[in-house]
């Protein structure tokens, strides 16, 4: 079964920023099992690419460099527009790549979300593989989050999203079933909306570090 993942990277960070931070939020240093790299860079390379191709679908040309230059095993992807993309640019530049790839499952990653567990891409990727019908989703004590792995079946409707319509839209009609998987900590959920969610990531990132030192 071939298996891919589209990390996210296009959005423009207006909810970071009327919080009160300062600068691309994708660009900000996190101190990871990669060092010192940008946010982005550390949430793909927390992908296991033995089980996923990965591509960051990336908007801005600073967010672009970044990831080439960090020579990950990920290709890099634009949405075709003009201006800064919404949410459906980003979903439909990531499925189109899916459907060229032949993907048999693609995986949405939000590129602020760096703390997923390679124990938990292992364990969605296992589940969706036990049952590609049905859409596999991380989650913390029953409460569903990112990141999402489609079947294929859903890439033609990704491809035609509109507007401000993510994947979670297609969760509203009922007719994708859902199956969750735990992850293995409640931090791996969160992905960064306000400067209070940078800092809980790198406080995050401390701790790990100190267990592994432990």
């Amino acid at each position: 079964m071939k298996l891919g993942c589209i990390v996210m990277a296009s959005g423009a960070g207006e909810r970071f920023r009327m919080a009160g931070g300062t600068g691309s939020k994708l660009l900000t240093s996190i101190d990871g099992p990669l060092g010192e790299v940008p946010l982005v860079v550390q949430t793909a390379a927390s992908v296991p690419d033995d089980l996923f191709e990965i591509a960051v679908v990336a908007w801005r040309s600073e967010v672009d460099s970044v990831v080439r230059f960090a020579g990950l095993n990920v290709a890099v992807v634009s949405p075709c527009v003009d201006i800064q993309p919404r949410r459906s640019d980003t979903v439909r530049a990531g499925a189109a790549y899916a459907d060229a790839r032949g993907w048999d499952g693609v995986l949405f990653l939000p590129g602020d979300q760096p703390l997923v567990m390679r124990e938990s891409f292992r364990a969605l990727a296992e589940a969706f593989t036990r049952d590609p019908s049905r859409a596999c989703r991380l989650s913390w004590r029953g409460v569903p989050g990112s990141p999402v792995l489609f079947p294929a079946r859903c890439i033609p409707v990704l491809m035609a999203l509109q507007g401000s319509d993510g994947g979670s839209s297609l969760f509203r009609s009922g007719e994708l079933e859902v199956s969750l998987t735990e992850a293995r900590e409640a931090c791996e959920l969160i992905d960064v909306d306000i400067p209070a969610d940078l800092e809980r990531i790198k406080e995050a990132c401390r701790q790990r570090r100190h267990l592994e030192i432990v």
